[in-house]
């Protein structure tokens, strides 16, 4: 625009760019005075602002923010008594960059997946317990063929091999019995013991009862007794759960909602077969598209694939038995009686 106007006039370039005379001639003069430098925008912010919050006020603002980096404008008003407005703090840490940008959701989730991946096979268990009376389909049949009501479940979080079993009650007595029957399985195909970590909430069927301070809960007991570091996730965490979630989501909608069972046999039966199914056959989209038994293939680990071949047990049948005990028969519930 300057340079027609340099070359035809004024006029002629407000006419080619349709734009005032006024405009043309403000930035011919300014091209002239200052060369190119002088086309650039310039800040049309006041040079003195009165009101504006004196430099030693912001920088005590940018103190406190790095300080507290969770807190926002109200929070550091209110708690250091600040003489200015939230509006003045927010526009301070946001021209001090110190806004905490709020990660994606997706990308949290990515990063999640990449940490799981560097563990190992069978180094973090998930275990938590699922109650089967608000499945719809699963309720009548659970009254009328008297179903258990809840499903103990154990999840690998490397590979997503899942483990479960059943129960009648939740309590002390059946995480006791599920969780040996479990490790006694992984511990006859060879997995270190001193290696492996089991995470659970904070039930009471994991940690017993706080009212009696001198007992100490089965399910703790036996972790102890097979060397296994127990960890405790942090009271409303579930998300810390999510592998153990999504299996107790996935078993619902493609087994307990849509299978009828004429008895026991044939419930138990179907509920072998899913566990078979979903660590040998079905594909897992969100671990590349793998199976449990094609993950821990790959990582070449000396744990055979057999060992996701772990048979759904009722557990309130071991309770009173007297048995030898094996890798795949729980040991006599008489140590786990003291508990329930």
């Amino acid at each position: 625009m300057v340079q027609l106007a340099l070359d035809k006039g004024i006029s002629e370039s407000a006419r080619y760019y349709k734009t005032t005379r006024k405009t043309v001639r403000k930035w011919t003069m300014r091209y002239k005075s200052e060369g190119l430098s002088g086309l650039e925008d310039r800040k049309r912010i006041p040079k003195h602002i009165p009101h504006k919050a004196p430099k030693p006020i912001e920088d005590k603002v940018i103190e406190l923010r790095k300080t507290h980096p969770a807190w926002g404008p109200e929070r550091l008003k209110m708690h250091y008594d600040l003489l200015i407005s939230t509006k003045a703090i927010a526009r301070i840490i946001r021209q001090a960059g110190l806004v905490k940008v709020r990660r994606k959701k997706w990308k949290k989730q990515r990063d999640l997946r990449e940490q799981k991946r560097q563990l190992k096979p069978f180094q973090l268990i998930e275990v938590d317990v699922k109650d089967l009376c608000d499945i719809n389909k699963y309720w009548p049949q659970m009254r009328k063929l008297n179903l258990p009501r809840y499903q103990f479940t154990a999840r690998d979080v490397r590979t997503g091999g899942s483990f479960y079993a059943y129960g009648k009650t939740k309590d002390s007595t059946n995480s006791a019995i599920f969780i040996q029957y479990l490790l006694s399985q992984l511990k006859h195909y060879g997995v270190e013991m001193s290696e492996l970590t089991i995470q659970t909430d904070n039930g009471t069927e994991f940690i017993g009862n706080i009212v009696k301070k001198h007992s100490q809960a089965g399910f703790i007991k036996v972790l102890e007794c097979f060397n296994v570091q127990h960890r405790r996730i942090p009271p409303r965490a579930c998300t810390w759960q999510s592998d153990v979630e999504v299996f107790h989501k996935l078993i619902e909608d493609e087994l307990y909602d849509i299978e009828d069972y004429k008895d026991w046999g044939e419930f138990q039966a179907k509920a072998y077969a899913y566990g078979l199914y979903f660590n040998f056959k079905r594909k897992n989209r969100w671990r590349e598209r793998k199976t449990p038994a094609e993950i821990l293939g790959e990582l070449k680990a000396k744990v055979s694939t057999g060992i996701f071949n772990l048979p759904p047990i009722i557990l309130d049948n071991y309770i009173d038995e007297t048995c030898k005990g094996g890798y795949h028969v729980p040991k006599s519930g008489t140590i786990f009686r003291k508990n329930s």
